[in-house]
């Protein structure tokens, strides 16, 4: 076998994805957000393991949800790879919505935790109040009264990985369509 096919064969085996990536090549730039900071994939990595450490902390289990009303940014990319690493669902709830309506989603999909960004404060606020979300589990990137600030909970988290990786998954919701 030719080296290169043999180098292509060892590849093919090795663990793919992004934490294997991130895990091999902690300084590559792999984001850069909305106002131009650039991150790496190590420190996505962190981010993302101490999201689902805070989430756990909040009670959160395998097969449980979480709902996002946040505009693409690293707040939403640090959700779904904390929701893919933790056996979570991630209900990303579309920020054109009304209070009612992101109220139904929460309720419907078991929502345990709620992170909003504030410029949707009225709407997540109203649906966080409608489907009976506990203060102590809702939580804004930004400022939004009866939230709490997101970077508590992620205050105190590790950065290592999260014992009993397992794979979760995105639970969306569209309009006209059943799940």
């Amino acid at each position: 076998m030719s080296q290169a096919l043999q180098q292509h064969a060892t590849q093919a085996q090795a663990p793919q994805g992004f934490w294997a990536q991130a895990t091999a090549d902690p300084d590559r730039p792999v984001l850069v957000a909305p106002d131009g900071e650039e991150w790496t994939a190590g420190r996505l990595h962190g981010a993302a393991n101490r999201l689902v450490h805070g989430l756990r902390a909040a009670g959160l289990e395998r097969g449980d949800a979480f709902a996002v009303v946040l505009p693409n940014g690293v707040e939403f990319l640090t959700a779904y790879l904390a929701a893919s690493q933790a056996g979570f669902y991630l209900v990303p709830v579309n920020h054109h919505l009304v209070g009612p309506e992101i109220a139904w989603i929460v309720s419907d999909s078991g929502a345990k935790v709620l992170i909003a960004h504030e410029r949707f404060a009225g709407a997540a606020r109203h649906a966080a109040d409608e489907a009976g979300l506990p203060a102590s589990h809702r939580y804004a990137v930004g400022e939004v009264d009866g939230f709490r600030a997101y970077p508590e909970l992620l205050d105190g988290q590790p950065e290592s990985p999260p014992e009993g990786r397992t794979l979760g998954w995105v639970m969306n919701y569209t309009s006209g369509t059943t799940g």
